[in-house]
């Protein structure tokens, strides 16, 4: 969420930590999605993997 240049320079710079450190399978960036599909995302704000569970 963001300003989607913003976004895709977070992306690159974990894809590459991803790539350092094991096997990286995917990176999408959604530059305007659609409003609804802000209800199915995590809301962790803290950083880390998300989820509903809130799991890290």
């Amino acid at each position: 969420r963001g300003d989607v240049g913003a976004v895709k320079a977070a992306t690159d710079a974990g894809a590459a930590a991803a790539k350092r450190v094991g096997e990286l399978v995917s990176v999408h960036v959604i530059p305007r999605p659609h409003s609804d599909v802000e209800m199915i995302l995590p809301q962790n704000t803290k950083g880390g993997f998300g989820g509903k569970s809130g799991g890290k």
